[in-house]
């Protein structure tokens, strides 16, 4: 769940998955949708379902137990390198190096590498330095523990408190006196500025029109119509059936979203079998991108 999703938007939702899933064997159990439902709001699903085929190759090729070597592991859905090394360390402190964009950067100070971030130059030599020195600790499950907190909370991006960094003595670009110089900074995607408007179609129970949609980022989800979606094209919806709710902002990946939010009583087409009514109460059940929550909750159908 942290993988490209922030810590403060994780924790709530961690617990609530680990209610509804408390063992590998119930998230192997449960179908895709239950599960990408659960994970809703965190973005990036495909994660949420290499989570659950993950779960369901232990269970079948493990007996339920996750392995401890590295190999094995990332023949496992889902378990890549950094997974791998992560949960050999940590779970049965083998000697596994581990490298996320925290560890990248604090190699990259250690070692004074002249490489941008995110570059495939960083990545090979952070795990180049950080097998070495995992292997070297005493207890690879807190040494790598100690280097993500270390990158989390001390050696940050900007401002690091080298003052209170017990691996300054060691660390060439602090002693250049050039810490923020490193790592270099990776050229950026320009911003998207986009606006799209947004349609709440209620029926008399209070239910809102959704269909299941397909797409690189937001595969399998119910989104709601939108644009020039297939669902109003030829209505009247767009131009004089709707009220305006008012607008919101919405961030993904690199596109800056300002959603246009309009709601309607009149049928969006006669053609509706690809879609679905749902009540906003039920919302958690189907899988669904936050933009749709958001919607909703300027709309006032929930709280």
């Amino acid at each position: 769940m942290l993988q490209q999703t922030r810590m403060e938007v994780v924790l709530p939702r961690y617990q609530d998955f680990v209610r509804r899933f408390p063992t590998l064997r119930t998230l192997a159990a449960a179908g895709e949708e239950d599960v990408t439902a659960a994970w809703s709001g965190l973005g990036y699903y495909r994660r949420a379902r290499m989570l659950r085929q993950g779960a369901m190759a232990v269970v079948e090729r493990f007996a339920g137990q996750l392995p401890g070597d590295v190999s094995v592991l990332q023949t496992i859905s889902g378990i890549g390198r950094y997974t791998a090394g992560a949960i050999a360390s940590i779970a049965y402190d083998q000697p596994a190096p581990i490298v996320d964009g925290n560890i990248m950067r604090i190699t990259a100070r250690l070692f004074a590498i002249n490489a941008p971030l995110r570059s495939t130059g960083l990545a090979r030599q952070a795990w180049k330095h950080a097998e070495e020195l995992v292997k070297a600790a005493k207890s690879p499950r807190v040494f790598n523990q100690a280097l993500m907190e270390i990158g989390a909370l001390i050696c940050r991006p900007r401002n690091p408190l080298c003052g209170e960094c017990p691996l300054r003595r060691d660390c060439a670009a602090f002693a250049r006196g050039k810490v923020e110089q490193y790592p270099r900074k990776a050229q950026s995607k320009p911003t998207r500025m986009m606006r799209i408007p947004l349609y709440l179609i209620v029926d008399g129970k209070g239910r809102v029109l959704m269909r299941r949609e397909s797409g690189p980022l937001m595969d399998g989800m119910f989104h709601l119509p939108h644009g020039n979606h297939s669902l109003i094209r030829g209505s009247r919806i767009a131009s004089r059936g709707s009220r305006r709710v008012g607008t919101f902002r919405h961030t993904i990946t690199n596109r800056r979203i300002t959603f246009e939010v309009f709601i309607s009583s009149r049928p969006a087409s006669r053609d509706l079998r690809a879609a679905m009514w749902i009540h906003p109460r039920e919302l958690s059940e189907f899988p669904h991108p936050s933009y749709v929550r958001k919607a909703l909750q300027l709309a006032g159908m929930i709280g």
